[in-house]
């Protein structure tokens, strides 16, 4: 694709993405392949309370499976309006209030959602500025950590799993997962960590969960939560091979046993 159509595609989505999310629709009037409108009333659940000014656009897109499919997106969210006396911004690119990646499947019926990772201030701003105070004190126990989140006042803290794990949005994930979801576990991630060395600060509920579909197909489904809020951060899904499928090497007779 040149750069001149690609940009020109760009400008077009732009204006599609501004038309679906402003225009209501229920979802059961949404098709399973209208991505872009069900990431809207994603948004929409997930993240409510959305000031009306605030302008979507479609900024990066892939076609994964063909130049007619858009099942692999992000979509900003920004605040034009002038605020007191300046002027809006000169470059409104880099300073979205909300960023949100999805990746659909277009090779099913229902179209699961199957990737979403969301950023800006409206998804996780409070947790974004408590992370880098702790980066600051690289030498801080988990003890100290966890006081510095409290005094900030999460409403899901590392105390507060019981709350946390009733607040779960299970329900109101199920209509784009397109199947149901087992919760295995849910810990408090304070950093990330790597071959067990502690890492930047990650202040997130992690949540680790089976997912099945009605035609018999599983995965794993990881979900990320910051704790001031309990916004839905990331979602990722995993397929789990089917439990009989045969491994390089295996004769058809050790299957079977």
């Amino acid at each position: 694709m040149s750069l001149s159509a690609q940009n020109s595609g760009r400008r077009m989505l732009a204006s599609v993405a501004l038309l679906v999310l402003c225009v209501g629709s229920s979802p059961a009037a949404t098709r399973p392949d209208d991505y872009v409108a069900r990431a809207r009333e994603f948004i929409r659940i997930f993240y409510p309370g959305l000031n009306g000014s605030l302008k979507p656009v479609i900024t990066d897109w892939h076609n994964l499976s063909g130049p007619d499919v858009l099942n692999f997106f992000t979509i900003e969210l920004f605040d034009l309006e002038p605020k007191d006396t300046k002027e809006s911004p000169a470059c409104w690119c880099s300073n979205p209030q909300l960023n949100a990646t999805f990746t659909f499947d277009w090779q099913t019926a229902k179209k699961e959602l199957v990737v979403m990772a969301a950023g800006g201030p409206i998804a996780e701003g409070r947790q974004d500025k408590l992370a880098e105070e702790v980066n600051k004190h690289p030498k801080w126990s988990d003890a100290q950590i966890i006081a510095a989140l409290n005094a900030a006042g999460p409403k899901f803290g590392p105390d507060h799993k019981a709350e946390f794990l009733r607040a779960l949005p299970i329900e109101k994930l199920k209509p784009f997962l397109g199947g149901e979801i087992e919760v295995l576990s849910a810990e408090f991630s304070l950093r990330y960590r790597t071959f067990e060395e502690a890492h930047e600060a990650s202040l997130s509920w992690i949540v680790q969960t089976t997912w099945r579909s009605s035609d018999g197909r599983e995965a794993t489904c990881n979900l990320a939560f910051e704790p001031f809020d309990g916004h839905l951060t990331s979602l990722m899904r995993v397929p789990v091979p089917p439990k009989d499928q045969a491994k390089p090497g295996r004769t058809e007779q050790e299957i079977r046993r």
